[in-house]
């Protein structure tokens, strides 16, 4: 009866092929029957024509025996997930890491036209870190679900928290931090990192292959991510912190003796990662040790290249991996160049002439002439040389402004010695040569002619069409000549004569046509035509809107621009004076008054909103500089932004 009743409801059932279990349904557990488990009801309930009462959910248990976790005051780092270190490996032993992967060329991952043919005519940027012939999969990459700008407003970086943790299907208090702060660098860090992102981005696509077989990578943007993050949960401040030292240990300590040009590439975009985002933790570190690694690992890769090349020539993939790092370099250069005075350190001798590659925007490739189509470079832009000329600027007001208060100080010792009165000449062997250098810089800025739109190859960020690459060319043009024309006023009045404290009305038409693009006369006081060159600098700014991806490379410019932003001493009253009714308090408002006020309120709204979608301590400090130059000037004084920064403490690097 059994077998038969068993046939009619369902196949017979072999109990030696029953698999055991300690579950069953609530009915089978309380009478402690056998349960075959089956849906939606099991074998027995079914025989008896009764109701199964279902199955008790299995509770969720969570397992640690795979992670490490973080216990303060404790050297044992918490290891990416796919790594692992043996218990016979030493803490001073290198961490394993996977077969080097084949970082493939980003336009391997568009579908655009544009960007192939940018790829065709060997323009976009190749960077590959491993030997060819070998391929990773990038499935634990975090990056191929998030890699569209759009998909996050770059506005309000917190969405991205928020969003994180909408998605997730973890109970909050069981989220794994490092795992948060990596996907939080591919789904934000990395677009403020760069001009451009998407799949074109080194920092994005080649980080992805990289960070989870590579210690150094895995913490560095770890800590870039917590450093910012700090700006809204200061208890990640500390975390950022220890993430930073882990990839210091890993980096200069655990990774000794390199020889692999591979390793090499990998240590030296770690160095960009880590060194180039050390006033995200603090603005007071200027990360300067970290460039002069950079310096010192770049000329090593290019040592290597060179005694291992097989020809004369290099190969073309290696020249566009070459022209990225060394781009990184002349960036990084430039920010350091305004508040450090080690010349002979970081002096332009490894920028002189780039050998490895041809850089675009530099000599004839800057031209419009040009046939070479330029694809953007994630610091540069579009035009590097415009950056190494406003990098040699800074250098040369630096050291200069140091000389002349060196010897300045020297004479008024020894006037004081000698009991006589020396004056200092203005026509001392260091001023004549670094006008000369002035001079020098300011004929290049002038012949400088920015790539056009047509030779320009689209990254694929429609936050950063290529037009506002050019507009940031000009700012970066306008901003040197500023800073020469300020502190070298001579070489102002040498490109147009003065007649009678005024600029002559009739110059000479070579004169005014190297003016031409500022759109402005030439016939105007040195004060004045000053302020107009500022005023012209913010307007280019105004160009490029708030989401811009090139936001990250606008502070250093907007401080130059800005604090040249000066009312003039006559339309300033003296709140000593005493009062009368014809004083000039009572005088009407100028149309430039309300240029200076407009370019003023613009500068701290862009800074202010740079303060929420850039890291906010070097904004902060930005900012801080920049109406502190203002108060003093608009009390009378004729204070330099340099001085002020060296006088308040406030170097930092603004990029």
């Amino acid at each position: 009866m059994e077998t038969s009743e068993s046939t009619q409801n369902g196949p017979p059932i072999n109990a030696r092929r029953t698999p055991k279990s300690r579950n069953g349904c609530m009915r089978c557990k309380a009478k402690r029957l056998k349960c075959d488990e089956r849906k939606p009801e099991c074998y027995q309930c079914n025989r008896k024509n009764i109701a199964c009462p279902g199955y008790k959910a299995k509770p969720l248990v969570w397992s640690t025996k795979h992670e490490k976790l973080l216990v303060p005051n404790t050297t044992s780092p918490l290891l990416p997930p796919q790594q692992a270190i043996p218990p016979s490996q030493q803490p001073g032993e290198s961490p394993p890491t996977r077969q080097d992967p084949e970082i493939s060329n980003p336009l391997d991952a568009t579908t655009s036209q544009q960007q192939m043919e940018g790829n065709q005519d060997g323009n976009t940027p190749m960077f590959n870190l491993s030997s060819p012939g070998r391929r990773s999969s990038t499935a634990s990459s975090p990056s191929q679900t998030s890699v569209r700008r759009d998909s996050i407003p770059t506005t309000d970086s917190l969405s991205a928290i928020r969003q994180q943790l909408h998605r997730s299907t973890v109970p909050e208090f069981l989220l794994h931090i490092p795992t948060m702060l990596v996907e939080y660098y591919f789904n934000y860090v990395c677009q403020i990192f760069s001009s451009f992102d998407g799949t074109l981005n080194p920092f994005r696509s080649t980080v992805a292959k990289l960070w989870d077989g590579s210690a150094p990578i895995y913490y560095a943007i770890q800590s870039m991510a917590a450093a910012y993050l700090s700006n809204h949960f200061p208890r990640m401040s500390p975390v950022g912190v220890q993430m930073q030292r882990e990839t210091y240990r890993y980096l200069y300590q655990v990774q000794q003796g390199v020889n692999q040009n591979e390793n090499l590439d990998k240590t030296l975009l770690t160095v960009l990662l880590i060194g180039q985002t050390t006033a995200w933790h603090d603005p007071k570190d200027l990360g300067l040790v970290h460039l002069k690694t950079a310096k010192r690992l770049n000329r090593r890769r290019i040592e290597q290249q060179m005694s291992q090349a097989t020809g004369t020539t290099i190969d073309t993939r290696i020249k566009r991996q070459n022209a990225f790092f060394e781009q990184c370099i002349l960036y990084w250069d430039m920010l350091a160049g305004f508040v450090e005075d080690d010349v002979d350190e970081f002096g332009f001798g490894d920028f002189g002439n780039f050998e490895s590659a041809s850089l675009p925007g530099d000599d004839a490739n800057g031209s419009s002439d040009a046939k070479e189509n330029i694809f953007p470079h994630p610091w540069t832009g579009v035009a590097p040389k415009v950056q190494r000329l406003f990098a040699q600027v800074g250098r040369l007001i630096r050291s200069y402004r140091k000389s002349i208060a060196e010897d300045a100080a020297s004479l008024d010792f020894l006037s004081l010695d000698v009991g006589f009165d020396i004056q200092y000449s203005q026509d001392s062997a260091t001023t004549i040569e670094a006008i000369a250098k002035a001079q020098s810089l300011e004929e290049e800025l002038l012949a400088f002619e920015p790539p056009s739109v047509s030779n320009l190859v689209d990254a694929g960020d429609e936050n950063t069409p290529v037009q506002q690459y050019i507009h940031l060319a000009e700012a970066y043009r306008c901003a040197a000549l500023l800073e020469i024309y300020r502190i070298f006023p001579s070489v102002l009045l040498r490109r147009v004569p003065l007649t009678n404290t005024s600029l002559a009305s009739s110059s000479n038409d070579a004169t005014q046509q190297a003016f031409d693009f500022l759109l402005m006369p030439s016939s105007q006081p040195p004060e004045e035509f000053l302020i107009s060159l500022a005023l012209h600098t913010i307007s280019l700014l105004e160009k490029l809107p708030p989401n811009s991806g090139t936001r990250c490379l606008q502070p250093i410019v907007i401080i130059a621009a800005a604090t040249e932003l000066r009312f003039s001493p006559a339309s300033i009253p003296d709140p000593t004076a005493p009062f009368a009714s014809g004083s000039s308090v009572f005088n009407s408002l100028t149309m430039r008054e309300v240029d200076i006020a407009s370019a003023r309120r613009f500068v701290v709204t862009r800074l202010q909103e740079f303060q929420l979608s850039l890291p906010a301590k070097p904004v902060v400090i930005a900012l801080q500089l920049i109406q502190e130059t203002w108060a003093r000037a608009d009390m009378g004084q004729d204070m330099y932004w340099m001085d002020v920064m060296a006088e308040m403490g406030w170097a930092s690097i603004f990029g």
